[in-house]
């Protein structure tokens, strides 16, 4: 993406420093960064990703910790009795790895361990012992007021929050973890061991509390509320675990802390300890060319997790700047937008007029985009480009300065408005598509034209409620759209067109055509190459999965493992391919003729019987190009003569396709050379078992048996 926005000169300025990742990627890249970074807990870990701890420098900081003297015994071994059990098989103590429990028990279901003595291991019910060990280390000891205490004093509003937040931790996990970390207090560790301390600490933090789902897991959680059922980690596992987590590459890039050490230099990150607001005043000497950030997307459960690790770590200084986040419960869309739209319009003094604005927004989904258009159209910048890849739900917008907004449409106009960008995106793509895409289609356009930020004033619901009804609304007119499938929300299955006439070619067809292309002009490409050719020719909303371009690319070429490319396969060189093709051709017309049918050899090869109608159309092509098959004309009698190869391919298009799978579903529509081969030889064919033979070899993985009879 830097290299081809923005100069090498330009200072990044990163105002959310959501995503460490990527202020370490652009300071690789040779440009100055400076970023953001209010939450303490983010903040940690972009310092200790600008300079990465050693891994001896990990294990050292453990092994003081085990080493520190804890009831006449040492750290790590009063950590692991915590979790101490029986064998199952043989009796003898073991250390259990985890327990595992469901939300309402009063104690664990059941233990998971290996034993050393009999190797007896895996999942075994939890004991009555195990439950008096749980009821021996309740919530409310102790350690419990020491955790609640070092958050919230008595007396503080945000005490009941705190408590709150605390819930999601098992009694005994809270015990230990408190325990270790009054202990790092007590150690007189050197700086830079008491960093790496800290460090796994929060992965022991983030690993053992009760959000996490068993066995299945869940994405990352958002809201601050136990899984039905879960997995108590062993706190002195996780701690160990965690070296692994922050042993990491250095990435050959500077840190420096802004305003203390002055503006970064080229291959630098300079972090600001604070919000974007404070940022702003302190760049008087100039204003930045480039804006470029991660979109933070709500997330109850890390912010007010945060407030907890902050507090633990650092004290109550550290965790004020996001001490709110203990008692804020609203993280809607909404929300957020008014968020974003707060923030946004405070960076006008920071951007010069003619400044570049990137956002990226992982895990995308429509609500995410929504917020970020009305964000950025209410702070008063103007959409110039967006890209949207639906598998990956990762979405890309670039901004200007430049432009007023203008008067609010009425509802009628927007809504027609939003149904032309969508009629637009469905033309352009040629083939049915999923709500997410059109209704960024739809965003895009108001924020295109600047509405949004007017529409943020006019309308008396929320902007993301009244234009959502709005966009919903233009979607169930039949007389435009035509819903694939029987779907109640709105945000299920496909829309595509009453009238598709002036579609383009779908898109799948398109990449497949791209791919073969790229793979035919050089001796071999990675994945990545062929994926950015595949993106720089169908941009924005036309981005494809990149599931399709694997799919694409395993149809014709295979991937050296050694050298990480792919190379088109020999079978697959266009004179080879060529000669094949021709093959086939003069085999259908001796099989055809051979059957009793009069056979036209032109494009279309057609077999046609005594009274001159149309029986067989057979199209022989080298690729799985089968748009044609959804057109009229003579799709009901056109038969599909492909390579073998290309039958994955096809099975993919079909799975994206409803109508091409119907096609395919009512009828031989697709065979493969190898079949017409076989077929050719096949003394008992005829002109009744022709339909039953085609059909034995569908578009699928395997080779069938030609049956005997």
């Amino acid at each position: 993406m830097l290299e081809n926005y923005g100069s090498s000169n330009d200072l990044i300025v990163d105002p959310f420093g959501a995503s460490p990742h990527l202020a370490v990627e652009a300071a690789q890249s040779g440009r100055a960064v400076l970023v953001a970074a209010n939450n303490p807990v983010t903040r940690f870990v972009l310092q200790h990703m600008v300079h990465p701890f050693a891994q001896a420098e990990l294990q050292a900081a453990l092994a003081r910790l085990a080493a520190a003297p804890k009831n006449d015994s040492r750290l790590e071994t009063f950590i692991l009795d915590l979790y101490r059990t029986d064998c199952a098989r043989c009796g003898a103590p073991v250390i259990a790895d985890s327990f595992i429990w469901e939300r309402e028990a009063e104690g664990p279901s059941l233990k998971v361990y290996i034993c050393d003595r009999c190797n007896h291991g895996g999942e075994v019910p939890a004991t009555e012992a195990d439950w008096e060990q749980v009821r021996a280390l309740s919530r409310r000891g102790l350690q419990h007021a020491i955790a609640l205490e070092q958050v919230a004093p008595a007396g503080d509003p945000d005490r009941r929050h705190a408590e709150a937040a605390l819930s999601v931790y098992p009694g005994r996990a809270l015990y230990a973890l408190i325990t270790v970390v009054n202990k790092l207090e007590q150690l007189a560790l050197e700086p830079r061991l008491k960093a790496a301390a800290q460090a796994l600490m929060l992965s022991a933090f983030d690993s053992v509390n009760a959000l996490w789902g068993y066995p299945e897991g869940r994405n990352r959680p958002r809201q601050l509320s136990a899984s039905q059922r879960f997995r108590e980690d062993n706190v002195w596992r996780a701690l160990e675990r965690a070296v692994r987590t922050w042993t990491l590459d250095d990435p050959g890039v500077q840190g420096t802390i802004w305003p203390e050490d002055g503006l970064p230099g080229p291959g630098m990150v300079a972090v600001f300890p604070g919000p974007v607001r404070e940022l702003v005043p302190t760049l008087t000497d100039g204003r930045a060319r480039f804006l470029l950030t991660v979109l933070p997307r709500p997330n109850q459960a890390y912010w007010t997790l945060s407030a907890l690790w902050a507090a633990w770590l650092w004290g109550k200084t550290a965790t004020a700047p996001i001490k709110v986040a203990l008692r804020r419960r609203r993280y809607d869309w909404a929300w957020h937008a008014g968020a974003l739209r707060t923030v946004l319009a405070g960076l006008a003094p920071l951007l010069d007029p003619e400044a570049t604005i990137i956002a990226f927004i992982p895990e995308s989904e429509p609500g995410f985009i929504a917020a970020a258009l009305a964000g950025f159209d209410g702070a008063g910048f103007r959409l110039e480009g967006r890209a949207l890849r639906l598998d990956g739900r990762q979405a890309f917008l670039t901004w200007s300065m430049v432009g007023e907004s203008r008067m609010p449409a009425l509802t009628g106009e927007v809504q027609q408005r939003m149904a032309s960008a969508a009629v637009g995106a469905l033309l352009a793509r040629g083939e049915p598509t999923p709500y997410p895409l059109l209704h960024a289609a739809a965003w895009c356009e108001l924020a295109r034209e600047r509405q949004l930020a007017r529409l943020w004033q006019s309308e008396e619901s929320h902007i993301l409620t009244a234009v959502g009804d709005i966009f919903e609304a233009a979607l169930v007119d039949r007389e435009i759209f035509d819903r694939l499938g029987r779907f109640v929300e709105p945000e299920s299955g496909l829309y595509w067109l009453t009238d598709p006439s002036d579609a383009g070619q779908p898109l799948t067809d398109r990449v497949e055509e791209i791919v073969l292309e790229t793979l035919r002009q050089g001796e071999g490409f990675t994945l990545v190459e062929v994926d950015d050719r595949v993106c720089q020719a169908l941009p924005g909303l036309l981005t494809p999965d990149r599931r399709l371009v694997h799919a694409c690319l395993r149809s014709y070429a295979q991937e050296d493992p050694q050298e990480g490319v792919w190379r088109l396969r020999s079978e697959d060189d266009p004179a080879r391919r060529a000669v094949g093709c021709q093959e086939i051709r003069h085999l259908l017309v001796e099989m055809g003729r051979r059957l009793g049918f009069t056979v036209k050899d032109e494009d279309l090869l057609k077999w046609l019987d005594e009274q001159g109608r149309q029986v067989y159309v057979f199209s022989v092509s080298e690729t799985a190009v089968l748009g044609a098959a959804l057109e009229a004309g003579e799709a009901e009698s056109l038969t599909f003569v492909i390579p073998g190869g290309r039958a994955a391919l096809v099975a993919e298009k079909a799975r994206r396709d409803p109508r091409l799978r119907e096609w395919l579903q009512n009828r031989v529509g697709v065979v493969k050379f190898r079949h017409v081969r076989r077929l050719a030889v096949e003394i008992g064919l005829s002109r009744e078992n022709l339909a039953m033979r085609l059909a034995i070899d569908p578009p699928a993985h395997h080779d069938p048996q030609l049956p005997l009879l």
